[in-house]
């Protein structure tokens, strides 16, 4: 690409000052004249700024005045805002006003200077010849978060699905003898590798196959110890691995890898020197991992794919479908609140969807552009722009980013300029960029609350697709996102200079003009570059290792507005930091300071301050309150924090405040701080209520008016620790902390009363809350239902030590009206109970719906609701036998079950079904000695049954379905000992090879047993069995000749057995076969011939036939079935005619004939007036005969007298 343009940023630099010299200091006297001034020139100047942008592609220098133009505007910046700076650091000190004075002419001094230099600039642009635009600000459109966002979600890709599945069988069905395969995925930028990648590592299946899986961004750093530090981190779970020595870090991660089958996804892996020996020394480490470990590698480089992949498999990614493109452009485009779709606009769309190459990242980028153009031409501009003309796959790309790129709002084409601080792969904290973007002026408060705009401007940079990967939180808001490899390219071309990733070895020579910087290091904290003071006009500096911050760095860096010191060695504060006048953001967090210094309550600008577990601090600034601009106050995680600042209740500016603890009334730090602070939004944690002696200060609280807040804790002690206090105070201060109607999560923990105010279960107080969690409430003895809180999702009551009952009639004693009736949990999906040794009854409805239900330690819980319907995960521990019977009895939609330390004596039925990694029965299962039904479904590893099996005694009914490897039932000896057993169903078990005799069996179905040969020899001892179902038998070859000697066999369906080839001699051909009721023989093509069993089955009632292609007749002997009620005849092609003999069967009272292709006549009148018990006739797919039958044809004389004719029509 072309070097870079100044795009957008000159005149949001010129609006901003425009607007602090209006808006903000125009009154103030000392510098009124200068301010018009520059007033005056900026708007002079700003008129002519959008045809300038334009022009400064062609003509160098109209590029350079515009340079001139934005870096004195950003001097104009820094000048109105020390001015701001000042009036405020003034304004509460009267006896000051002399200092005041001085510090304006001061002001007024260096305004003027800047007037002087915009005066020759301005001059300059006559030479230009720019044309005069009227420049309205530009709207930023706004689109809800829950309309949009689903098909953006990562989960609803469009297409790709033949290449996910191939990769997931590859990962799967992987190849023991291959060591260490991998997978390379391989295509030009924005094709979906990273997606793909994603949904295969994301897989149900594959995170079953695993132990572990680790994701590393690779990018263009090829840095072996770099992605091994990264693997180690991603394997220990922690946030950072400080040691800096190569051999430990192997050491620590073969460790970790060591006989655990991993999967490793090596995302955006480039060629670069010395690639191959880096890539050996990587494979080296990682070869100490179990057999089935796979390294996926996603590329744009086929180089890069060979060497990693030469022995493996390498999937070479196409481009998206035509139909898949148009849908994926479709779903971008024409949204709610965007452009409607016309005939016209989708010609053109098409079209423009065709430009894109079938790559879906273009097709996003343009989707989300043009969902915002309404008229025919700007979609035919689009359509016919030049880019379209350019070869180069990769730079056709990027410049439909770019013409994205252009058609944004200039503040948000700087908002995005900002974000090439981050380096390549990095998550984006979408908070925090936000809180950044506040803290550089970015975002104006004249269009509303900066927080709320800058969320708009995020998601407009989303559905352009600058921002992917997006994670979320349970509450559906967006939390972090990625900028694709090619839009972080764009990001840096937009930027130019003023903008850089910068790293402890490699800084630029010229950073003067450098504005936003990000920094890396090697990983550990090393000393901060001295060369960095030459980016003396920096205005964000923001690291993503740990340094050493120097003395002087606030002095030598005095512009900054942004300011990260996370995690870096400092513990104390220089008082120099109140040199920084401009700050608005300071991160302090993972630090050891224990105070901050008194001065930082100078910086007058600051809106954001995190201190974020920094476990050491102990005291806040006692001057807090002069910090009036603060939004957020970050302080989660400071343990020896005690008490709030006396005075905080006046940062009425606060949006974020996660911890406020109380302190006593006479220290100046109560609760009642809180009541003016209704801009809170987010979560809110209010410790030490036991602090609050009087309700009437709760009340002051007044949390009815914060109407932000999402999640609200209320605690008595401190989190985790229990506090013993006065019952009747603690109810009425909970009484009074009642929040406003949206929240969405509350928490309440250790609360000394001995029940809980209305509030708390009314649905019309709390119509918005999804998540409730109770626990260490020591003195409650009941819980009300919850039921009426229509929109709970999730709910745990833990530790409630004294608690009998949840629910019932106890409700109106403990201040509630709730009855079961109403107690529906409709949304219910989490329900979790924990560590109530008393607890008894738990009555709430007759139905919970809920999806994942856990109760542990509750040994003497007898009674539960007895319907969980939607139940699909069920967690028992230390429970009452009665109450898991109940909880049992109905768990139609259960997939997951984990049962520990069993006490279930009355247990009758248990279903197990969907545990794909398991590969035995969990052995305390045998103690179910009272369990009458056992079904398992759905075990993809099991591959026998266990021998205690046998131990099940009173079991009856045995079910195995859906278990692919299974090869074994217990052994001869264990089966027997199940002398109850009467039922046993077998279900596709392709890989059953035998079946152990079972003598009180009445009732044998196997289907889909492919593997199974025959039945055992000694079937003739199976003297109950009156049902025998026989279905799907691949290699089945005859019938056991034992099988005439099942004197109660009353059912033998025989389907789908390709290979049986004869009954004669060997199954039904024996003395005595009279209590056969039901015969079955369909599907089994090898049979030459209908066995002629008539004399020896007197009792038959039904019998179903079909599958012989080569008949042409109905064998004659069928004619002696007298006692045949049911005849059923399918798939005989060759027949033509049913016999004359039919009407011998002189009990028949159905007759159906399916599938008949050619079949035409039916027997004569005389034959078929015989069957005078014949009640019902049906003829189905059989064309010829079914014509023939129609009222007036030639077949309906025959049949007319029957009461009911099932003959389709057409």
């Amino acid at each position: 690409m072309a070097e870079e343009l100044i795009v957008g940023g000159a005149g949001e630099v010129v609006k901003r000052a425009i607007s602090l010299a209006i808006d903000e200091l125009g009154l103030v006297i000392g510098v009124k004249g200068e301010l018009k001034k520059l007033q005056a020139v900026l708007t002079h100047i700003h008129a002519v700024l959008q045809d300038a942008e334009e022009k400064q592609v062609k003509e160098k220098e109209v590029k350079v005045w515009l340079q001139e133009l934005k870096q004195l505007s950003y001097d104009a910046e820094d000048v109105l805002d020390e001015i701001a700076y000042n009036e405020l650091k003034y304004s509460t000190q009267w006896l000051n006003y002399p200092l005041r004075l001085v510090a304006r002419f001061k002001m007024a001094h260096e305004l003027k200077a800047i007037n002087l230099e915009l005066d020759g600039i301005d001059k300059r642009k006559s030479a230009f010849q720019l044309k005069t635009t009227n420049n309205v600000a530009e709207p930023v459109q706004t689109f809800n978060d829950r309309e949009t966002y689903s098909f953006v979600d990562e989960s609803s890709v469009i297409g790709r699905d033949i290449e996910k599945k191939e990769i997931t069988q590859l990962l799967i069905n992987d190849d023991d003898n291959i060591a260490l395969p991998v997978i390379a995925i391989v295509g030009i930028g924005g094709l979906g590798k990273t997606t793909i990648a994603q949904l295969v590592y994301n897989n149900g299946a594959v995170k079953n196959h695993f132990q572990l899986k680790i994701w590393i961004s690779v990018s263009k750093d090829f840095n072996v110890k770099r992605l091994l530090r990264e693997m180690l981190e991603a394997t220990s779970k922690i946030a950072k691995h400080e040691s800096s020595s190569m051999d430990l870090i192997q050491r620590c991660l073969e460790e970790k890898l060591k006989g655990r089958r991993f999967l490793l996804v090596l995302d955006d892996m480039w060629i670069e020197d010395g690639f191959y020996e880096k890539w050996e020394a990587l494979r080296i480490v990682l070869k100490c991992a179990d057999r089935g470990s796979t390294i996926i590698v996603t590329t744009r480089n086929g180089e890069v794919a060979n060497m990693v992949a030469a022995t493996s498999h390498i999937q070479n990614l196409q481009v998206l479908p035509e139909d898949d493109c148009w849908d994926l452009f479709q779903r971008r485009a024409f949204v709610s609140g965007g452009v409607q779709m016309t005939q016209a606009l989708e010609a053109i769309g098409r079209q423009i969807v065709k430009k894109c190459g079938g790559v879906p990242l273009a097709i996003k980028s343009l989707g989300g552009m043009m969902r915002l153009k309404r008229e025919e031409n700007e979609w035919l501009a689009v359509k016919n722009n030049e880019i379209w003309n350019i070869p180069d796959a990769d730079k056709k790309i990027i410049n439909v980013l770019k013409m994205s790129f252009d058609n944004l709002p200039s503040s948000v084409k700087r908002c995005f300029s900002y974000c090439s601080i981050f380096p390549k792969g990095h998550s984006i904290n979408k908070k925090m960029l936000i809180q950044m973007w506040m803290a550089e002026g970015f975002v104006s408060t004249l269009q509303g609350n900066m927080e709320d705009i800058g969320n708009q401007y995020f998601n407009m940079l989303r559905l352009n697709c600058f921002f992917q990967d997006i994670e979320s939180n349970e509450l559906g808001e967006i939390k972090r996102g990625k900028m694709h490899d090619l839009v972080h390219d764009l990001v840096q071309f937009v930027s130019g200079q003023e903008s850089s990733v910068v790293s402890a070895n490699m800084i630029p020579d010229d950073i003067s003009q450098t504005r936003y910087m990000g920094y890396i290091s090697s990983g550990r904290r090393v000393a901060f570059p001295k060369a960095l003071y030459k980016a003396n006009k920096l205005h964000t500096f923001f690291s993503f290792s740990p340094y050493e911050v120097p003395k002087d760095m606030f002095v030598k860096l005095k512009r900054l507005r942004v300011l990260d010191l996370s995690s870096t060695s400092i513990k104390k504060l220089p008082s120099t930091l109140c040199k920084l006048k401009h700050l608005g953001y300071l991160d302090l967090s993972m630090t050891d300071i224990e105070e901050l210094p008194e001065s930082i309550t100078c910086l007058y600008h600051l809106q954001t301050l995190k201190l974020k577990k920094c476990e050491n601090l102990k005291v806040l600034p006692r001057k807090l309150c002069k910090l009036i601009n603060l939004r957020y106050l970050n302080i989660h995680g400071c343990t020896k924090l005690s008490r709030m600042p006396k005075g905080i209740g006046n940062l009425t500016s606060l949006q974020m405040l996660c911890r406020f603890k109380v302190g006593l009334e006479e220290d100046g730090n109560s609760i009642t701080e809180l009541q003016h602070l209704n801009l809170l939004r987010g979560k809110l944690s209010i410790l030490q209520l036991q602090n609050v002696r009087n309700a009437a200060y709760a009340k002051t609280a007044n949390l009815k008016e914060k109407s932000n807040l999402s999640s609200l804790t209320l605690s008595w002690g401190t989190l985790g620790h229990s506090y013993i206090g006065n019952a009747g105070v603690a109810f009425q201060v909970l009484d009074e902390l009642q929040p406003h109607q949206s929240l969405h999560e509350l928490l309440i923990e250790g609360f000394v009363g001995v029940r809980f105010p209305r509030w708390m279960s009314n649905g019309s107080l709390l119509p918005n809350l999804k998540s409730m969690m109770i626990s260490n409430c020591s003195n409650c003895e009941h819980i009300p239902s919850f039921g009426e809180l229509a929109c709970l999702e999730r709910l745990e009551i833990m530790n409630m030590s004294n608690v009998k009952s949840i629910g019932g009639w106890k409700d109106e004693q403990m201040d509630t009206t709730t009855t079961p009736q109403s107690s529906s949990y409709s949304c219910l999906k989490v329900l979790e109970l924990g560590r109530m040794p008393n607890l008894e009854e738990w009555s709430v409805g007759n139905e919970v719906c809920s999806e994942e239900l856990s109760i542990k330690n509750c040994p003497n819980l007898r009674m539960t609701p007895h319907s969980f319907p939607s139940l699909k995960s069920l967690k028992l521990e230390d429970v009452g036998g009665m109450g898991v019977v109940s909880i049992t009895s109905s768990l139609t939609s259960l997939t997951s079950l984990s049962i520990t330390r069993p006490l279930l004596p009355s247990l009758r039925h248990l279903h197990i079904n969907g545990w794909p990694a398991l590969q035995a029965l969990p052995h305390h299962l045998q103690h179910l000695t009272m369990l009458k039904s056992l079904m398992i479904q759905d075990f993809t590893n099991l591959t026998e049954l266990p021998e205690w099996i046998g131990n099940l005694a009173s079991l009856e009914q045995l079910k195995i379905m859906w278990c692919a490897t299974l090869t074994h039932l217990p052994s001869k000896e264990q089966m027997q000992r199940l002398t109850f057993l009467k039922r046993l169903w077998i279900f596709d078990c392709p890989c059953l090879e035998w079946v152990t005799r079972l003598y009180h069996l009445q009732t044998l179905k196997l289907i889909e047993c492919q593997e199974l040969v025959e039945l055992p020899e000694d079937l003739m001892n199976l003297k109950k069995l009156r049902h025998l179902f026989i279905d799907d038998g691949e290699k089945w070859k005859k019938m056991p000749q034992a099988m005439g000697k099942l004197d109660e066999l009353q059912t033998l369906p025989v389907e789908n057995c390709p290979k049986l080839q004869a009954f004669k001699d060997e199954g039904l051909m024996v003395s005595n076969s009279s209590s056969l009721r039901e015969l079955q023989i369909t599907k089994c093509n090898a049979l030459k011939s209908i066995p002629d069993f008539s004399n020896l089955l007197p009792s038959l009632r039904k019998l179903v036939i079909n599958g012989w292609p080569a008949l042409q007749a109905l064998p004659h002997h069928l004619q002696h079935l007298t006692t045949l009620k049911s005849l059923s005849i399918k798939d005989f092609r060759n027949l033509t005619e049913l016999p004359e003999w039919i009407g011998n069967l002189a009990s028949l009272k159905s007759l159906q004939i399916w599938r008949c292709k050619n079949l035409t006549h039916l027997p004569s009148k005389e034959q078929m007036q015989r069957l005078t018990f014949l009640k019902r006739l049906r003829i189905q797919d059989c064309p010829r005969l079914k014509e023939r039958c129609r009222r007036h044809g030639p077949e309906w004389p025959k049949i007319s007298h029957i009461p009911r004719l099932l003959i389709p029509r057409d």
